[in-house]
């Protein structure tokens, strides 16, 4: 996806997130959370010129749909763009520290998904917190790579 596509799921992400109430809805605004994070994450790795800035989606690690002439969409290998988790795929180029970082904040949130969303734990106010000042820093430095026009 283009950094532009990325910027505008956050706001839309981030909107539905302040609509939920974290430990009643838990599992919707921690996916809604962790999908602005890792659009946050490629739209920074987009920015360092590390990943790829097309108009392709990712489906699995190298395969991505590849919009058409008639506008379908074809499973195709394309070089890596957008990762879709953090470490899937693993990115091989070298990255910036900020971005580095934002990476950081977004294994913190991951490391709740399969406890709290699939092995059914109990999400905690702690945990809650914990996803929310992951997010919140990863976004922050989102937003001052993009203000800064850092590389």
């Amino acid at each position: 996806m283009k950094v532009a596509s990325h910027l505008e799921k956050i706001r839309s992400l981030e909107g539905l997130r302040a609509r939920l109430e974290p430990l009643q809805d838990f599992e919707l605004w921690f996916w809604a959370g962790m999908t602005a994070g890792t659009h946050a994450v490629n739209a920074a790795l987009h920015h360092a010129a590390v990943t790829r800035d097309d108009d392709v989606f990712p489906m699995q690690p190298g395969v991505y749909l590849v919009a058409q002439p008639d506008r379908s969409l074809r499973p195709s290998f394309h070089p890596l763009g957008d990762v879709l988790h953090v470490g899937r795929p693993k990115v091989e180029a070298a990255v910036p520290e900020d971005v580095a970082a934002m990476m950081h904040q977004m294994e913190i949130i991951e490391g709740h998904r399969d406890p709290c969303v699939r092995d059914g734990v109990a999400p905690t106010v702690a945990i809650v917190d914990e996803c929310d000042a992951a997010l919140g820093e990863c976004l922050r430095l989102l937003n001052k790579r993009m203000e800064e026009g850092a590389t």
